[in-house]
């Protein structure tokens, strides 16, 4: 299904038309006109950011120059939602309207086009995907303690149908440019939370047993970041829909949620973006994850390279139970030299025996399939292919995308690796 579901976000670009898994128009039900009032709950829609910033100072934190950006009718305030979301009163921002999330659940796939762009940070998360429709909640918060703490519920109308897809919405909690929305190590999302991946952290709602519109919910959650005491730290509270502005998704946040310290260690990711590049001229791939590398290709400072558009999370290196991958750069090829990574030990030192790849180092990590080319559910196929000396040099590409992996055989390449050419597992 993933398979289709990302042939078909494809095609959504392209044509400006986003579908289902079915191939049907991803666009709201003709009967939400007539939704339903709900049984409990309120939401009283407000984009007056100080009102909204004090109603989440709690104790150990001093709030000041709130800012809020978005849709008017994306921002509010709750109130009786215990029973709903296991969070009775606070701030809610959404990409629809706001007073939308309250129940009963009638929909599947509720949804408001506010017609708002998207977050450049959040779109770094989300990479190569694109959001829409942000909502963004920031301001300086003054901590007594050395870490900050905000309590969240996030919610979405994607579940369960586009979990694993790339109409992934997401929700980030910066903190000094650092988001501390992190379960299990990864940024907090509809493919990050669900029932297949940190299941224990997700509620399902499509049946409606909880008062609110919206199809699935985490647990209330507490992301915590390291701060300094006495000084101000600028928080950035976002959330977006991903690769359409199709379906709604929301965060709850916790009146009095806002404090210091908060109730643990920071809550880190252990997770680095990789970014692919394409040299036309050689007919070359390179990817990296390194932000000085990617500074400088970006800025043309290695001429020739330009973005592909494809990009993949892997883990940070020294991430328990996964694997370190060796870079190698080739030394024999003249401007068509290239780069080689292997996630696998005797591979990376059969290479450092040689003359022809010069190791640089180990720099990221990422988990092995089986034999068979499979992956954990929380982690997704990278398969590598081998250009096969054409052009006069060696050159292998890594992707994520199947489709692009089907296409590159039919031009020539070899897939390499278990099963059908799966080199590495990667976290979705």
């Amino acid at each position: 299904m993933h398979d289709a579901v990302r042939l078909f976000a494809t095609i959504a670009i392209v044509v400006f038309v986003c579908v289902d898994a079915t191939g049907q128009p991803r666009t709201p039900s003709a009967h939400q006109a007539t939704k339903p009032l709900p049984k409990i709950g309120s939401v009283a829609p407000s984009n007056n950011a100080a009102a909204l910033a004090a109603m989440l100072t709690g104790g150990g934190v001093t709030i000041t120059n709130a800012r809020y950006t978005g849709a008017a009718a994306a921002a509010g305030t709750f109130a009786g939602a215990q029973a709903s979301i296991g969070i009775d009163s606070g701030v809610v921002l959404s990409t629809g309207k706001a007073a939308n999330v309250v129940g009963p659940n009638v929909d599947t796939g509720w949804s408001t086009d506010n017609a708002t762009p998207g977050d450049p940070a959040l779109d770094a998360l989300v990479a190569p995907y694109t959001t829409f429709d942000a909502a963004l909640l920031e301001f300086d918060a003054t901590p007594t303690a050395d870490t900050l703490a905000v309590r969240f519920v996030f919610a979405s109308e994607e579940y369960n149908e586009f979990v694993g897809s790339p109409f992934n919405d997401v929700i980030a909690i910066f903190v000094n440019g650092v988001n501390c929305a992190n379960y299990g190590g990864r940024p907090v999302s509809v493919n990050t939370i669900n029932a297949g991946v940190n299941p224990s952290l997700y509620i399902d709602n499509e049946t409606g047993l909880r008062d609110t519109e919206l199809d699935g919910m985490t647990v209330p959650l507490e992301c915590v970041a390291a701060v300094t005491p006495g000084v101000p730290s600028r928080v950035r509270i976002a959330i977006a829909d991903t690769s359409d502005a199709v379906w709604d998704a929301a965060v709850f946040l916790a009146a009095g949620g806002v404090r210091s310290p908060g109730g643990g260690p920071p809550t880190l990711s252990n997770l680095v973006k990789v970014i692919e590049y394409r040299h036309a001229e050689f007919d070359h791939y390179f990817m990296t994850a390194i932000p000085d590398e990617i500074a400088k290709l970006d800025s043309g400072f290695f001429a020739g390279w330009t973005r592909t558009g494809q990009a993949f999370n892997v883990f940070v290196s020294g991430t328990p139970d996964t694997f370190e991958v060796c870079r190698f750069f080739s030394t024999a090829f003249g401007l068509r030299s290239s780069h080689f990574y292997t996630p696998f030990a005797p591979e990376c030192a059969s290479l450092k025996e040689g003359s022809t790849w010069q190791f640089e180092g180990s720099v990221f990590n990422v988990k092995v399939p089986t034999d068979t080319g499979t992956c954990a559910a929380d982690t997704r196929p990278l398969y590598r292919l081998y250009n096969n000396g054409m052009g006069g040099a060696p050159n292998h590409r890594y992707t994520t995308d199947y489709e692009t992996f089907v296409i590159m055989q039919l031009l020539g390449w070899i897939p390499e690796g278990a099963g059908e050419g799966v080199i590495a597992c990667v976290p979705v």
